[in-house]
């Protein structure tokens, strides 16, 4: 069962760097204009409000540096392996890749929305042969 901490603390630093700099997640939300719930408009959010990103995006960080900590502990042999350490550890790493393929969902949703492509032309120019 060591292979599982071994593997865990080399690859939740990577999805650590894939959450937090991918993209320039986090200088797009800064940038972007988040209208509030209520406010009547088509855009504006319905759940992902800036605070709520602010408290997942902190919460889903803890909790992989804190499964790296456990990791790195069980392997050097400071803590002893258990099936609730187990479960901490694989419930970690489901959180991280849970919200990196939402991540990557949302990116590939919203860069391939015919919506949000800038002057591009939908409507076909006149016949003036007609």
């Amino acid at each position: 069962m060591r292979d599982l901490y071994v593997t865990a603390a080399q690859v939740l630093p990577v999805m650590l760097l894939a959450l937090v700099w991918e993209s320039r997640y986090f200088e797009r939300l800064k940038s972007r204009q988040i209208l509030p719930r209520g406010s009547g408009r088509k855009d504006s959010v319905k759940f992902w409000t800036m605070s709520r990103v602010r408290v997942y995006s902190l919460t889903v960080a803890i909790v992989i540096v804190a499964d790296i900590a456990i990791c790195l502990l069980v392997v050097a042999g400071f803590v002893h392996d258990s099936d609730l350490l187990r479960g901490l550890v694989t419930g970690g790493v489901a959180l991280a890749l849970a919200s990196l393929l939402y991540r990557v969902c949302v990116h590939i949703i919203s860069s391939t929305d015919p919506s949000s492509y800038e002057g591009e032309q939908t409507e076909q120019e006149p016949n003036d042969a007609a």
